[in-house]
């Protein structure tokens, strides 16, 4: 099997998925990050890339259904 070398485990929410490679914590194929053929956490694959996020969260004091 290509994927034998993957760390299955329940995750807290009851669904099965990988392990992360770095830290072992358990994640859901949603949320797993693939690089270089192995799974890894938001946390350790910003590490192990450099990548970022592109969103950008800004701060409002009122929403904007509260706007008069």
């Amino acid at each position: 099997m290509p994927h034998e070398h993957i760390q299955l485990a329940q995750a807290p929410n009851g669904e099965i998925g990988p392990r992360c490679d770095a830290c072992g914590i358990r994640m859901t194929f949603g949320n797993a990050m693939v690089f270089e053929n192995i799974y890894l956490c938001w946390e350790h694959y910003v590490e192990q890339t450099g990548a970022e996020s592109s969103t950008v969260v800004s701060e409002s004091e009122q929403r904007f259904w509260m706007k008069e």
